[in-house]
């Protein structure tokens, strides 16, 4: 009977090493697809933070062309709010300078400010329709 039982033995041994064999196998290909796929994953992952990377960079770009260019606009329009203001300084001077002397005791004659009104008019009519323009422009875009 020993016969039997060393046989029995030896095969239960067998069965065990091939179970572990089994097990260990489905083990290594987990392992191996969970390192690819993880693999997959990552590089996945790495391409769309790249493309993110890139439209966020040009997003940069645009917005700092855009405040230069709104810097340069808003330079060149202080300059020329600069200069109407000189000329409208100068034209009210020009006009205090034509008003005649007047005698000690008489009134004082009518200042010639038709002129320096009416280039004030012009100038206030010229900011109010850019602003309607400003005002119709931006509306128009909101639609």
């Amino acid at each position: 009977m020993q016969g039997r039982d060393v046989v029995t033995r030896v095969r239960v041994i067998v069965a065990i090493v091939v179970a572990l064999a089994i097990v260990a196998g489905v083990a290594m290909l987990r392992r191996g697809g969970e390192t690819a796929g993880a693999a997959e994953v990552t590089a996945a992952n790495d391409k769309a933070h790249t493309a993110q990377v890139v439209e966020a960079r040009a997003d940069e770009r645009a917005a700092a062309t855009v405040t230069q260019s709104i810097a340069a606009r808003t330079v060149r329009i202080d300059a020329q709010t600069d200069a109407y203001v000189q000329a409208t300084i100068e034209d009210l001077r020009n006009a205090l300078a034509d008003v005649p002397p007047a005698a000690a005791d008489a009134a004082l004659p009518a200042a010639p400010v038709d002129r320096l009104r009416d280039g004030l008019n012009v100038g206030i009519d010229r900011a109010n329709r850019a602003a309607d323009d400003a005002g119709a422009a931006r509306g128009a875009g909101q639609d």
